[in-house]
């Protein structure tokens, strides 16, 4: 280690002694106005946008609709296929392992 890092590291280890010393807020105060919720607002927009893939799939099954000549009952024997599922967790697994 070089002292440039070192003095580096001895700085990085009093800010966090100082941090600990800090009081903490009480909970009780409410959040502040500017900070996102925890979820943000992406979650909001794919959850309803999921429940809504997912009702017009209910509808479609209720109604016989085809969707690009496949019926919901293809369409739910592709989605619970263990082929493509097996092929995505290999390509994931491959991804993950080529990080490292």
């Amino acid at each position: 280690m070089t002292y440039h890092q070192i003095d580096a590291r001895k700085e990085y280890v009093k800010r966090a002694r100082e941090s600990f010393q800090e009081q903490e807020e009480d909970w009780t105060h409410p959040a502040p106005e500017h900070e996102e919720p925890a979820f943000g607002k992406t979650f909001s927009l794919r959850l309803v946008l999921g429940l809504l893939l997912f009702l017009l799939f209910v509808l479609a099954d209720m109604t016989n609709f085809q969707i690009f000549d496949y019926s919901t009952t293809d369409i739910a024997y592709e989605i619970a296929s263990k082929d493509n599922y097996t092929n995505l967790e290999k390509y994931v697994m491959m991804l993950l392992t080529d990080k490292n």
